[in-house]
């Protein structure tokens, strides 16, 4: 299954995602769950980094499938949260279907 944890600041606003482990659908290649969440991930990080210039700190580790994306402080995290946002969307309306091998939760800092 794959954890997704976003992190929520005081004020409400998204600090961060962390992505663990596999979907575990199907065999790789044909994990249709695991692609949706790879996409979107790359997606959000592409509109954040590439397409708003926003130092996002990004942590990627193969083993144990994990992805981290954090936002800065001050006015770049604030730019980034409809990317964030969107996001948690995304996954929020995957696991009404895929709910054995999506969790979705938020944990306040």
């Amino acid at each position: 299954m794959t954890r997704v944890t976003f992190q929520i600041s005081p004020d409400q606003s998204i600090r961060s995602v962390d992505i663990l482990g596999h979907a575990d659908y199907a065999e790789a290649g044909e994990d249709i769950v695991c692609a949706a969440i790879s996409s979107a991930v790359m997606l959000t990080h592409a509109l954040l980094f590439d397409v708003q210039h926003i130092p996002v700190d990004t942590l990627i580790e193969d083993e144990g499938a994990h992805i981290r994306i954090t936002l800065p402080e001050g006015e770049d995290g604030k730019r980034g949260q409809g990317g964030l946002q969107a996001l948690r969307m995304h996954f929020t309306e995957l696991t009404q279907n895929y709910s054995e091998f999506l969790s979705v939760m938020e944990v306040q800092e």
